[in-house]
Protein backbone atom coordinates (compact mmCIF):
# COMPACT_ATOMS: atom_id res chain seq x y z
CA UNK A 1 0.00 0.00 0.00
CA UNK A 2 0.95 3.44 -0.83
CA UNK A 3 0.65 6.49 1.57
CA UNK A 4 -0.07 9.58 -0.07
CA UNK A 5 0.81 12.64 2.12
CA UNK A 6 -0.68 15.38 1.12
CA UNK A 7 -0.17 19.24 1.59
CA UNK A 8 -3.36 21.02 0.59
CA UNK A 9 -1.49 24.85 1.24
CA UNK A 10 1.61 24.06 -1.03
CA UNK A 11 1.84 26.28 -4.24
CA UNK A 12 -1.33 28.86 -2.82
CA UNK A 13 -3.67 25.66 -3.06
CA UNK A 14 -2.18 23.78 -5.85
CA UNK A 15 -1.99 20.95 -3.79
CA UNK A 16 -5.27 20.62 -3.17
CA UNK A 17 -6.55 21.10 -6.53
CA UNK A 18 -3.91 18.50 -7.26
CA UNK A 19 -5.32 15.90 -5.15
CA UNK A 20 -8.38 14.61 -7.20
CA UNK A 21 -6.00 13.85 -10.36
CA UNK A 22 -3.59 11.80 -8.19
CA UNK A 23 -6.84 9.41 -6.94
CA UNK A 24 -8.16 9.09 -10.44
CA UNK A 25 -4.77 8.12 -11.55
CA UNK A 26 -3.96 5.28 -8.73
CA UNK A 27 -7.42 4.14 -9.27
CA UNK A 28 -7.02 3.94 -13.18
CA UNK A 29 -3.83 1.59 -12.30
CA UNK A 30 -5.47 -0.50 -9.60
CA UNK A 31 -3.37 0.75 -6.97
CA UNK A 32 -3.36 0.56 -3.24
CA UNK A 33 -3.42 3.67 -1.53
CA UNK A 34 -4.59 6.05 1.39
CA UNK A 35 -4.82 9.56 1.85
CA UNK A 36 -3.43 11.92 4.19
CA UNK A 37 -3.51 15.45 4.54
CA UNK A 38 -1.32 17.50 6.86
CA UNK A 39 -3.06 19.73 9.07
CA UNK A 40 0.04 21.56 10.81
CA UNK A 41 3.74 22.18 10.23
CA UNK A 42 5.77 18.94 11.42
CA UNK A 43 2.51 16.88 10.41
CA UNK A 44 3.88 15.25 7.23
CA UNK A 45 7.19 13.99 8.94
CA UNK A 46 4.85 12.46 11.78
CA UNK A 47 2.94 10.68 8.75
CA UNK A 48 6.16 9.76 7.01
CA UNK A 49 7.02 7.83 10.58
CA UNK A 50 3.60 6.30 10.62
CA UNK A 51 4.48 4.99 7.10
CA UNK A 52 7.44 2.97 8.36
CA UNK A 53 6.10 1.59 11.49
CA UNK A 54 2.99 0.57 8.91
CA UNK A 55 5.52 -1.12 6.55
CA UNK A 56 3.85 1.25 3.69
CA UNK A 57 5.14 -0.33 -0.33
CA UNK A 58 6.05 4.05 -0.40
CA UNK A 59 4.92 7.23 -0.28
CA UNK A 60 3.40 10.01 -2.94
CA UNK A 61 4.98 13.29 -1.71
CA UNK A 62 2.08 15.85 -2.87
CA UNK A 63 3.43 19.54 -1.92
CA UNK A 64 6.83 20.85 -2.46
CA UNK A 65 10.60 21.06 -1.22
CA UNK A 66 9.32 21.72 2.52
CA UNK A 67 7.10 18.86 2.70
CA UNK A 68 9.79 16.57 1.26
CA UNK A 69 12.19 17.89 3.79
CA UNK A 70 9.58 17.11 6.61
CA UNK A 71 8.97 13.55 4.73
CA UNK A 72 12.48 12.76 4.49
CA UNK A 73 13.20 13.87 7.96
CA UNK A 74 9.83 11.98 9.18
CA UNK A 75 11.73 8.59 8.13
CA UNK A 76 14.53 9.44 10.16
CA UNK A 77 17.27 6.65 7.99
CA UNK A 78 14.44 4.26 7.40
CA UNK A 79 14.26 5.42 4.10
CA UNK A 80 11.37 3.78 1.61
CA UNK A 81 10.24 4.32 -2.36
CA UNK A 82 9.54 7.75 -2.69
CA UNK A 83 6.97 9.77 -5.61
CA UNK A 84 6.98 13.01 -6.17
CA UNK A 85 3.76 15.07 -7.30
CA UNK A 86 5.49 18.73 -7.39
CA UNK A 87 3.37 21.33 -6.38
CA UNK A 88 5.31 23.75 -4.59
CA UNK A 89 6.39 27.39 -5.34
CA UNK A 90 10.12 26.32 -6.43
CA UNK A 91 10.10 22.61 -6.54
CA UNK A 92 13.47 22.71 -6.97
CA UNK A 93 14.79 18.96 -6.02
CA UNK A 94 11.96 17.63 -8.79
CA UNK A 95 13.86 19.80 -11.38
CA UNK A 96 16.78 17.59 -10.21
CA UNK A 97 14.48 14.60 -11.52
CA UNK A 98 13.56 16.47 -15.03
CA UNK A 99 10.26 15.30 -14.35
CA UNK A 100 7.19 16.50 -16.24
CA UNK A 101 6.07 20.07 -14.76
CA UNK A 102 2.61 18.94 -14.76
CA UNK A 103 2.23 16.80 -11.39
CA UNK A 104 -0.14 14.37 -12.58
CA UNK A 105 2.29 13.61 -15.80
CA UNK A 106 4.72 13.78 -13.57
CA UNK A 107 3.51 10.86 -11.13
CA UNK A 108 2.45 8.87 -13.76
CA UNK A 109 6.62 8.99 -15.40
CA UNK A 110 7.66 7.69 -11.70
CA UNK A 111 5.07 4.98 -11.57
CA UNK A 112 6.21 3.51 -15.21
CA UNK A 113 9.86 4.04 -14.34
CA UNK A 114 12.56 1.59 -13.04
CA UNK A 115 13.63 1.77 -9.34
CA UNK A 116 16.76 4.48 -8.90
CA UNK A 117 18.76 4.88 -5.70
CA UNK A 118 19.64 7.91 -4.99
CA UNK A 119 22.00 9.84 -2.11
CA UNK A 120 20.93 11.76 0.66
CA UNK A 121 22.81 14.89 2.40
CA UNK A 122 23.10 14.66 6.61
CA UNK A 123 23.55 17.49 9.02
CA UNK A 124 23.68 17.11 12.64
CA UNK A 125 20.65 15.35 13.20
CA UNK A 126 18.47 16.65 9.95
CA UNK A 127 18.22 15.15 6.39
CA UNK A 128 18.06 16.88 3.15
CA UNK A 129 17.73 15.79 -0.26
CA UNK A 130 18.92 18.98 -2.68
CA UNK A 131 21.04 22.03 -1.25
CA UNK A 132 22.75 23.16 1.79
CA UNK A 133 24.80 25.93 3.54
CA UNK A 134 25.12 29.20 4.91
CA UNK A 135 26.06 32.83 4.07
CA UNK A 136 24.62 36.00 1.83
CA UNK A 137 21.74 33.58 -0.13
CA UNK A 138 21.02 32.28 3.20
CA UNK A 139 20.40 35.62 5.16
CA UNK A 140 18.29 36.75 2.07
CA UNK A 141 16.08 33.93 2.85
CA UNK A 142 15.81 34.79 6.26
CA UNK A 143 14.41 38.55 5.29
CA UNK A 144 12.80 37.57 3.38
CA UNK A 145 10.51 35.67 5.19
CA UNK A 146 10.05 38.13 7.36
CA UNK A 147 9.18 40.52 4.73
CA UNK A 148 6.34 37.70 3.54
CA UNK A 149 3.95 39.44 6.56
CA UNK A 150 4.04 42.98 4.21
CA UNK A 151 3.77 41.97 0.51
CA UNK A 152 3.48 38.85 -1.92
CA UNK A 153 5.35 38.37 -5.38
CA UNK A 154 8.81 39.86 -5.75
CA UNK A 155 8.41 42.57 -3.11
CA UNK A 156 9.17 40.22 0.36
CA UNK A 157 12.64 39.19 -2.07
CA UNK A 158 13.42 42.74 -3.01
CA UNK A 159 13.47 43.65 0.77
CA UNK A 160 15.18 41.03 1.95
CA UNK A 161 17.76 41.50 -0.79
CA UNK A 162 18.21 45.14 0.54
CA UNK A 163 17.94 44.04 4.24
CA UNK A 164 20.67 41.41 3.58
CA UNK A 165 22.95 43.89 1.81
CA UNK A 166 22.20 46.07 4.85
CA UNK A 167 23.31 43.59 7.95
CA UNK A 168 25.14 40.66 6.21
CA UNK A 169 28.75 40.20 7.18
CA UNK A 170 30.66 38.01 5.87
CA UNK A 171 31.18 34.52 7.77
CA UNK A 172 34.36 33.46 9.26
CA UNK A 173 34.80 29.94 9.38
CA UNK A 174 36.59 26.79 10.18
CA UNK A 175 35.90 24.60 7.59
CA UNK A 176 37.27 20.69 8.11
CA UNK A 177 37.16 18.98 4.47
CA UNK A 178 39.50 16.03 2.87
CA UNK A 179 41.89 15.17 5.69
CA UNK A 180 41.99 19.47 5.88
CA UNK A 181 41.22 22.01 8.52
CA UNK A 182 41.41 25.70 7.23
CA UNK A 183 39.42 29.19 8.46
CA UNK A 184 38.33 31.59 6.00
CA UNK A 185 35.89 34.57 5.95
CA UNK A 186 33.42 33.34 3.53
CA UNK A 187 30.65 35.21 1.68
CA UNK A 188 28.64 31.92 0.93
CA UNK A 189 29.09 27.98 1.38
CA UNK A 190 27.12 25.81 -0.28
CA UNK A 191 26.66 22.59 0.06
CA UNK A 192 25.41 20.03 -2.96
CA UNK A 193 23.12 16.98 -3.35
CA UNK A 194 21.64 18.27 -5.89
CA UNK A 195 21.96 21.03 -7.52
CA UNK A 196 18.98 24.29 -7.05
CA UNK A 197 17.54 26.00 -4.68
CA UNK A 198 14.82 29.52 -4.22
CA UNK A 199 12.88 28.62 -7.55
CA UNK A 200 16.38 27.28 -10.16
CA UNK A 201 18.91 28.91 -8.76
CA UNK A 202 22.14 26.76 -9.20
CA UNK A 203 24.59 27.54 -6.38
CA UNK A 204 26.33 23.76 -6.81
CA UNK A 205 26.20 23.48 -10.68
CA UNK A 206 27.77 20.29 -11.19
CA UNK A 207 26.29 18.39 -8.12
CA UNK A 208 24.94 14.83 -8.72
CA UNK A 209 22.53 13.16 -6.82
CA UNK A 210 23.87 9.77 -7.28
CA UNK A 211 27.51 10.06 -7.09
CA UNK A 212 28.31 9.24 -3.76
CA UNK A 213 30.02 12.70 -3.44
CA UNK A 214 28.72 16.72 -1.74
CA UNK A 215 29.78 19.24 -4.20
CA UNK A 216 31.24 22.01 -2.05
CA UNK A 217 31.50 25.76 -3.41
CA UNK A 218 32.75 28.58 -0.74
CA UNK A 219 33.56 32.03 -2.45
CA UNK A 220 35.57 34.44 -0.78
CA UNK A 221 34.59 38.03 1.30
CA UNK A 222 33.08 40.37 -0.98
CA UNK A 223 32.15 43.89 -0.31
CA UNK A 224 28.20 44.63 -0.34
CA UNK A 225 29.27 46.21 -4.38
CA UNK A 226 30.92 42.76 -4.74
CA UNK A 227 27.48 40.78 -3.62
CA UNK A 228 25.89 42.41 -5.97
CA UNK A 229 28.46 41.87 -9.12
CA UNK A 230 28.71 38.40 -8.45
CA UNK A 231 24.84 37.91 -7.37
CA UNK A 232 23.32 37.66 -11.65
CA UNK A 233 26.25 34.44 -12.37
CA UNK A 234 25.62 32.96 -8.66
CA UNK A 235 21.93 32.50 -9.95
CA UNK A 236 22.83 31.37 -13.50
CA UNK A 237 25.45 28.66 -11.84
CA UNK A 238 28.27 30.08 -13.90
CA UNK A 239 29.99 31.42 -10.19
CA UNK A 240 31.71 28.23 -9.81
CA UNK A 241 34.55 29.35 -12.61
CA UNK A 242 35.19 32.85 -10.72
CA UNK A 243 38.80 32.80 -9.03
CA UNK A 244 36.67 34.08 -5.87
CA UNK A 245 35.04 30.80 -5.87
CA UNK A 246 36.57 27.97 -4.92
CA UNK A 247 34.95 24.14 -5.54
CA UNK A 248 35.69 20.86 -3.88
CA UNK A 249 33.44 17.13 -3.36
CA UNK A 250 33.79 14.90 -0.86
CA UNK A 251 32.00 12.55 2.02
CA UNK A 252 31.95 14.18 4.54
CA UNK A 253 33.00 18.10 5.79
CA UNK A 254 32.28 19.72 9.18
CA UNK A 255 31.43 24.07 9.00
CA UNK A 256 31.85 26.00 12.17
CA UNK A 257 30.67 29.22 12.98
CA UNK A 258 29.18 30.37 16.36
CA UNK A 259 25.59 31.66 15.16
CA UNK A 260 25.46 30.56 12.04
CA UNK A 261 22.22 29.83 10.30
CA UNK A 262 22.44 26.82 7.97
CA UNK A 263 20.01 26.52 5.41
CA UNK A 264 18.84 22.82 4.14
CA UNK A 265 16.07 22.16 1.18
CA UNK A 266 14.68 26.01 2.13
CA UNK A 267 14.19 25.73 5.88
CA UNK A 268 16.54 27.33 7.55
CA UNK A 269 18.40 26.21 11.38
CA UNK A 270 20.54 28.17 13.73
CA UNK A 271 23.81 26.24 14.79
CA UNK A 272 27.15 26.50 15.51
CA UNK A 273 28.51 23.54 14.23
CA UNK A 274 27.64 22.05 11.06
CA UNK A 275 28.23 18.30 10.65
CA UNK A 276 27.22 16.84 7.08
CA UNK A 277 27.87 13.44 6.04
CA UNK A 278 26.31 11.74 2.38
CA UNK A 279 25.01 8.99 2.75
CA UNK A 280 25.14 6.97 -0.70
CA UNK A 281 21.91 5.05 -2.19
CA UNK A 282 20.13 5.64 0.66
CA UNK A 283 16.78 6.35 -0.69
CA UNK A 284 15.02 4.83 -3.62
CA UNK A 285 13.09 6.78 -6.50
CA UNK A 286 11.17 5.77 -9.90
CA UNK A 287 13.31 6.66 -12.75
Amino acid sequence: MLLVISNPTSGSGAGAATLPGVRALLDKRGLSYRCEETKRPGHAAELAGMAVRENMDGIVCLGGDGTIFEIVNGLAGRFMTLYFVPCGTGNDFVRTLSLPKDPIEALRVQLDGKPRAIDVGRVNEHYFMNVSGSGFDVEVLRQTVRFKKIGKNLLPYMLGLLTALRLFRPLDIELTMNGKTEKRSVTIISVGNGRYFGGGMMPVPHAEIDDGLFDVIYVDKLSRLGILKFLGKFIKGKHADLPIAHEARCKALTIRCPGMTINMDGELREMDAAEYELLPGALQIMA
